[in-house]
Order: structure tokens, then sequence, then C-alpha cells
């Protein structure tokens, strides 16, 4: 079972993930950009493929693991290191595209970070979410027979809940790329694991309370299914899969 599981699991997972990037780049609907930010951009590889989609001319990005940072800069990205359930330091009506990928899941404070990308965001300016989703079939089976749901068995480094996490025996740092312990003597325990995953109408209805205008809600992944199959089923149920893609308008 474990072996099935280590040649299923990261094969749908990733296979979500690489779709849901695609589908977020093909909802950027802001081009010729001046600024862009990517919250929580780790080292950068994604910030600069959705900024080649929006053809910014100046990359920011917020990353609190310095290791992470120091890599960003080093691929031209103007990076900030915060916590980022804080304020952010940028101006009002700033950025006229805003990327959270991965990230929205590891604050603690998740409405102050909606409303400072927000606040961030030009007039008509459009942001992207890209998630996990704790409704998705997978968290659902889990929550039945009694688990911790997948998205959230990774508890300030330690993988516990759920007798099927196929990366359990996975050496932490290895897996995280970065040393955890650092980071877990911060106590911002976010960059250690999930804080608050959310279900499709949660953050649907988060977006639409901060302000954000024409949301529109989409998933990826239907694990454990990939390839065409899982995009089918995440067209016709889209509440369901496994990384929610969001997009709104300030």
């Amino acid at each position: 079972m474990r072996k099935l599981l280590k040649t299923i699991a990261p094969k749908a997972w990733g296979d979500g993930l690489v779709k849901a990037n695609e589908l977020g780049k093909s909802l950027v609907q802001m081009f010729n950009v001046t600024r862009m930010l990517d919250v929580g951009c780790g080292a950068g590889e994604l910030t600069l493929e959705f900024a080649e989609v929006a053809a910014s001319r100046e990359i920011h990005g917020i990353e609190y693991v310095e290791e992470m940072k120091q890599q960003a800069q080093e691929r031209g990205i103007i990076c900030t290191q915060l916590d980022m359930n804080s304020c952010w330091p940028f101006p009002d009506n700033h950025f006229e595209l805003i990327l959270s990928s991965q990230s929205i899941e590891h604050v603690h404070n998740t409405r102050l970070y909606l409303e400072e990308c927000y606040r961030c965001l030009v007039p008509g300016g459009q942001l992207l979410v890209l998630t996990e989703n704790l409704a998705s079939w997978v968290n659902i089976g889990a929550l039945f027979f009694g688990w911790q749901p997948f998205s959230t068995t990774n508890i300030n480094g330690w993988s516990l809940g759920n007798p099927l996490i196929w990366h359990k025996d996975i050496p932490r740092e290895e897996f995280f790329g970065f040393d955890l312990e650092t980071y877990q003597e911060t106590g911002i325990s976010g960059t250690v694991g999930h804080i608050r995953v959310l279900a499709y109408k949660g953050l649907s209805d988060l977006l639409k309370k901060v302000g954000f205008r024409q949301v529109e809600m989409h998933s990826r992944g239907y694990l454990p299914f990939w390839g065409s199959l899982s995009d089918f089923l995440c067209t016709i149920d889209k509440r369901h899969g496994n990384f929610l893609v969001a997009t709104g308008f300030k």
C-alpha cells in the first residue's frame, strides 16, 4: 500500500499543482504591468513565469525564509522579508497584479492578508489566489475516517494524524528545502505548516467580503486522478478539486 501511494500520490498531486499554475496564468488579464507582487514568492521561479505572462517591468516579492529570499533576489526580484500576518510596507494603489500561490494557507491573519492585497492593488488591479482546498474529496475522505485532512497533516514540521501520508519518511529539510528548526524558533508557525486551509465557499466569501469584484472560482487536481480525466472532473465539479484557483479585481 505504501509503495502504491508513493507512486500515485506525488504524481496526482504534482499534476494538479502544475495544472493549477497553468490555469492561473491563463486567467491573467493585466498586461504590460508596471509593478506586480508575489506574496510568498519562495525562490521566485513561479513569480517569473507569471511576470512573463503579465509583461511586468518591475517584479516584487514577499518571502520570510532567508534562503528563499536570497534566491529570489538572485533572479532579479525585489524581495521584501516580512511576516505576512502583519501590514505590508507598500503604498496604497501600488501594484496592478498580485499573485498569492500556495501562501494564504500559511498565515494566521487571513483577513488582514487579503485586505493588504486589496489595499496595495491599483483600482482595477487583479488578484490571483492559488491554494489547497479543504473540501477536496481526499480531505473529505480523511475526515470520514477520523483522520487529519491531507492538507493539514503538517503541524510545525511534523507529519501526523493520517496513516496515508506518502512523504512521512522523507527528511524534513529535504522535503521543505530549508532548515525547519530555524523557522520553528521564530514562532511564526506558518513557515513550517498550513494554518488555515480554506474551502471553495470560504475563499469565495472572503474575497467578496474584502471588496473584490468579478470573483471567479476554479479548481484543478481531482485526486487521486491526473491528466485529462482530472481536468474534466474539475470542470464539472470545481468545488472538490485539490487546488483552488481564484481571481478577483479591485
